[in-house]
């Protein structure tokens, strides 16, 4: 747990671990490319990143190639529980570069912008709306839309198992199945 909270805190070993998690099994020099920071910063990083058990060597000759380790982990803090999953490590990798995910974060905290990533799977696969999370979350839709638009691209990328496909003979059920009761 330790782990994942230095990586939340570390706006650069997020950015770090979500390229390993893009380019599948990088070397230090190629994920230097990506990186806005020195090589021997990006090896040291990696280093730590080794050390935390969040990326694993998977190579013995030179240059060594890693890959990201599977997160998945559920912490309960303050009365909150946070599922803290890759693609919760993604969107905060995306902060520096993302002003609508930085405003959500600051506005709403890490553990708010897990709670829209859950928002935004059901998003993706046409299962809700902005307007059911704004009411659920007590924000404005446009915020609402908003992340759920800039959180469906991160969720295509970081879960691609993730159909954003809509089904609609299973959406006339559900509406079926409604109109019934």
């Amino acid at each position: 747990m330790l782990a994942v909270s230095e990586v939340i805190r570390n706006d650069r070993l997020a950015q770090i671990y979500t390229r390993v998690l893009e380019l599948d099994s990088p070397t230090v020099e190629e994920l230097a490319e990506d990186v806005e920071s020195s090589t021997t910063t990006v090896y040291e990083d990696v280093k730590r990143l080794v050390e935390l058990r969040l990326l694993e060597r998977v190579t013995e000759t030179q240059p060594h190639r890693y890959q990201a380790s599977s997160v998945d982990l559920t912490v309960q803090a303050g009365g909150e529980t946070v599922q803290i999953t890759p693609t919760l490590l993604v969107a905060l990798a995306e902060r520096q570069s993302n002003e609508n995910i930085n405003l959500y974060i600051d506005r709403h905290g890490v553990s708010g912008l897990a709670t829209a990533i859950e928002y935004a799977r059901a998003y993706t696969q046409s299962k809700m709306n902005a307007r059911i999370m704004a009411r659920g979350q007590d924000i404005p839709v446009l915020e609402a839309e908003t992340i759920l638009q800039e959180l469906q691209e991160i969720i295509l990328e970081a879960e691609p198992d993730i159909s954003a496909s809509l089904d609609i003979e299973e959406l006339d059920s559900t509406v079926d199945d409604r109109m019934g009761e």
